[in-house]
C-alpha cells in the first residue's frame, strides 16, 4: 500500500524536477530512510503522540532553501505520510533508474560466474530491458541460477528444483 501512494508522490514531484533535481532529492530521502532504521527517529516521525509541527520543523531545517522539497515536506506533514519515507526513497531511486535507463540487476546463486559470463549476462538482459544493465551479486545459497531487475519487472530463474517439478509436471501430463 505505501509502495502505491509513494508513486503517485514521486509521480507529482518528477513532473515539476529535473533530473538533477531529483537526484538531490533522492539522495535526501536515502538519508532519511537510513534514518528510518533508528527505532527513536522513526518512532518520532511516526508517533501520533509527537505534534506534526515539530516533526515539519525537524525535516524542513534540513531542506532549508529549496523550495520545492520544503512545499514536499509540507504536503507530507498536512496528509500525515512520514511513515512512506523509505518507500518515497525507493520509488526516487526506480525513477531515476528508468529516467536514466540504468538497471541494477540483482544475481542470487551459490555458484561463481566468471567475469567474462557476468559481462554476458549483462548484454543480454541490458537488450531485453532496452537499458544498461549492471549486475550487483547477492550473496545467497540459492541452488541454481536466479536474477532479478526489480525496476524493468524480469525475473528469470533457473533452480534444480524448479526443474524437476516441470518435468515431473511434464511426465505427469504425457501419462
Amino acid at each position: 500500500m505505501e509502495e502505491l501512494i509513494a508513486k503517485r508522490y514521486i509521480k507529482a514531484l518528477v513532473e515539476v524536477s529535473s533530473l538533477e533535481e531529483l537526484k538531490a532529492y533522492e539522495e535526501f530521502f536515502t538519508t532519511l530512510a537510513n534514518l528510518f532504521k533508528e527505532r527513536k527517529i522513526k518512532e518520532t516521525l511516526t508517533s501520533p503522540e509527537v505534534k506534526s509541527d515539530v516533526k515539519l520543523s525537524f525535516l524542513l531545517d534540513a531542506v532549508k532553501g529549496n523550495k520545492k522539497l520544503e512545499n514536499f515536506i509540507k504536503i507530507l506533514a498536512q496528509k500525515n505520510r512520514f511513515s512512506i519515507i523509505p518507500s518515497l526513497a525507493k520509488e526516487l531511486q526506480d525513477t531515476i533508474a528508468k529516467l536514466e535507463k540504468k538497471y541494477i540487476a540483482k544475481l542470487y546463486s551459490s555458484y561463481e560466474l566468471s567475469q567474462e559470463e557476468l559481462q554476458k549476462l549483462a548484454q543480454a538482459l541490458a537488450k531485453r530491458v532496452g537499458a544498461d544493465v549492471e549486475i550487483e551479486k547477492v550473496d545467497d545459497a540459492y541452488d541454481g541460477l536466479k536474477v532479478e531487475v526489480e525496476t524493468a519487472g524480469v525475473e528469470i530463474d533457473f533452480s534444480k528444483s524448479k526443474i524437476k517439478k516441470q518435468l515431473i509436471e511434464n511426465i505427469l501430463q504425457a501419462i
